[in-house]
């Protein structure tokens, strides 16, 4: 008899399917229960490792021994007359069609709650202006718009900021509503317009209003709730309080709010998602401060006011160092830190692995302190994203927004998450999607149309370029979005008709000279593109994005690549991999991010070229 023939008599072969067929079944089951319990990532790697090692035990063990009616023998001691190892194969098939039947079960289903699937899909679908105008604003969609203080000291103006800020966050976390962007609220700070007006600008149906008055030992927090459609008012509420009071205001505004539009969640469930998640009001006012320079820095481009957001958020972690959210908060900040290619990224004095070492130990204390289990994913998303764990933070994200549709920051990580993977029509769904939740004048309606772009829907990102600058005809960041993606699409007339408009605006230098740039190429005059180039290469070294971006305005990749050994050679990966969102940019010149993406089988498509490109040869 064979070896292999042996082998299939004593079960081996069935007992080796069968053994991987259960283990893998076994480690999606841990992998789900060892997530929602908080348990640490090694405990599932020990868990998988354990598998793995009674492999060979198993095998070893249908080849040493065999059942038989008395018991378990060892096989050398089983008269075969008397074998029943043909039974026992039997009752293995049985198993391995039955753990089979299982793993495919699991399969569909997983599929079908991916983000792939067309029910997920039409979620994200956005409507055409028509269809959107014929329908009118959702009926649980609502903006909130800043707290007015009437405080004699305008020093609290950051205290109804913030406050503004937390409710509008609390809402946008509750599943079912579409809650209007901060940028999209803020920018009616201190105007009086009527609130119809407001509400069809921003395409809401209701409007949150309120004021604050802080004084002394009394707080007084006033907000009211007005349907667009006919001024109703369906909800008002004063709260005349103890300042210490504050948290429990926030969320009782929250809750009432989220009742009076008839979410679909239970109350406690309700009152659960808009905790605040401390007990310290010290806390929580430092905290409200630091979103209230947030709020400030998304509306004015001052960058300069996140280091303010860090010496609150740090004052909040002192007060209250279990403080779930804070942490978070802080985390984002530090990787706004390390993502060279934002705007107001690298304005500490840390070095690129001290930046990298406080992301970790704020998102850590994050996923740590934080009690609700939707958020702690949340959080670990981001961890993952930010450690390049790419397929593991889209599982994550894309199971958090199955509840939460409307999270618009978790919706900007699923995008993002995407395109590093160089799954192009995968985020084109994601990005309209975004555009349709992200409000008119909103930071996410600008990611939208940059990643439009890159994805390849050009003729989406000019559709979606176009209505924005309609609705916000002043607004220089979306015009400067809107003219890249009018030039990828062909439409150059329609680009250089904006770019004096951009070249007058407050965008930093080299924006508006980037812009002239991509226009002149895109008009044939490579001596005015080469002039802007020169000028970018005496004011940025190696390591810069603005510099990138030139080489490949010139079509030179080979020099942008060069450009950005230094992070490869530096080890830092993340600020590398925030060049991923291009498609024009190759990994392969750079060995360890390409080890990286390799060992998780990601296979990006190859690098495209600039569409209207001067393509300059190298010198």
């Amino acid at each position: 008899m064979t070896f292999f023939a042996e082998l299939k008599r004593r079960n081996v072969v069935r007992v080796g399917i069968a053994y991987a067929v259960i283990g893998w079944c076994l480690a999606q089951v841990a992998e789900f229960a060892f997530e929602n319990f908080g348990a640490p990532e090694w405990v599932l790697k020990t868990f998988i490792v354990a598998l793995l090692l009674g492999l060979p035990i198993a095998l070893f063990f249908a080849w040493a021994f065999e059942l038989t009616p008395e018991g378990v023998k060892r096989e050398k001691d089983v008269d075969r007359s008397r074998s029943i190892t043909h039974s026992t194969g039997r009752k293995l098939d049985f198993v391995i069609i039955g753990a089979l039947v299982i793993a495919l079960g699991y399969f569909v289903w997983e599929r079908q709650s991916g983000p792939e699937q067309v029910e997920l899909a039409e979620k994200m679908s956005v409507a055409t202006a028509d269809e959107a105008s014929s329908r009118g604003p959702d009926k649980r969609s609502i903006a909130v718009l800043p707290f007015v203080n009437m405080s004699s000291d305008q020093e609290q103006e950051w205290f109804a900021d913030g406050l503004t800020e937390e409710i509008l966050n609390s809402l946008a976390r509750t599943p079912d509503l579409l809650v209007a962007s901060r940028t999209s609220s803020f920018q009616y700070k201190g105007q009086t317009l009527d609130i119809s007006t407001i509400a069809t600008a921003l395409g809401v149906a209701h409007i949150l209003e309120g004021s604050v008055r802080r004084g002394g030992d009394r707080l007084r927090v006033t907000a009211q709730l007005i349907r667009a459609s006919d001024g109703f008012h369906l909800w008002s509420e004063t709260f005349d309080r103890k300042p210490e009071d504050v948290i429990a205001i926030q969320e009782d505004v929250a809750f009432e709010i989220a009742n009076a539009l008839e979410t679909a969640m239970d109350p406690e469930a309700l009152k659960k998602m808009v905790s605040a998640g401390t007990g310290s009001v010290a806390a929580y006012e430092a905290y409200l401060e630091a979103l209230a320079y947030l709020a400030r820095t998304i509306q004015s481009g001052d960058e300069l006011l996140n280091l303010k957001v860090r010496t609150a958020l740090e004052r909040a972690q002192t007060l209250d160092p279990e403080f779930a959210a804070a942490h978070f908060e802080m985390a984002e900040f530090w990787q706004g830190q390390m993502s060279v290619t934002s705007i107001g990224s690298e304005l500490t004095s840390d070095t690129a692995e001290e930046r990298k070492e406080k992301y970790r130990v704020a998102i850590a204390k994050a996923i740590q302190f934080e009690k609700d289990p939707d958020r702690r994913a949340r959080y670990r998303a981001d961890e993952a994203f930010v450690e390049l764990r790419y397929l593991e933070s889209l599982r994550i994200i894309t199971d958090y927004l199955a509840k939460h549709p409307n999270d618009r920051e978790a919706v900007r990580l699923h995008m993002w998450t995407l395109m590093n993977l160089g799954r192009w029509k995968d985020a084109q769904v994601v990005a309209h999607h975004l555009a349709d939740i992200g409000g008119i004048e909103s930071a996410e309606t600008q990611d939208a149309i940059s990643n439009l772009v890159f994805s390849g829907d050009t003729a989406g990102a000019a559709d979606v370029s176009r209505r924005a600058l309609q609705n916000q005809p002043d607004n220089a960041l979306v015009a400067y979005q809107a003219h890249r993606a009018f030039l990828w699409d062909g439409a150059t007339n329609e680009a250089r008709n904006i770019l004096p408009f951009v070249n007058s605006s407050q965008l930093p230098w080299f924006n508006k000279k980037l812009a002239a740039m991509r226009q002149a190429c895109a008009d044939g005059d490579t001596a005015q593109a080469l002039k802007i180039h020169e000028e970018f290469v005496e004011a940025y070294q190696e390591g810069e994005a603005i510099l990138w971006l030139s080489y490949h305005t010139l079509g030179q990749r080979a020099a942008a690549s060069a450009v950005l050994r230094p992070y490869d050679d530096a080890n830092q990966m993340y600020s590398l991999s925030s060049y991923l969102v291009y498609p024009y940019f190759d990994p392969t010149p750079h060995p360890r991010l390409s080890a990286v993406l390799d060992s998780q089988g990601i296979d990006r498509p190859p690098p495209i070229a600039i569409p209207f490109a001067c393509n300059v040869p190298a010198t």
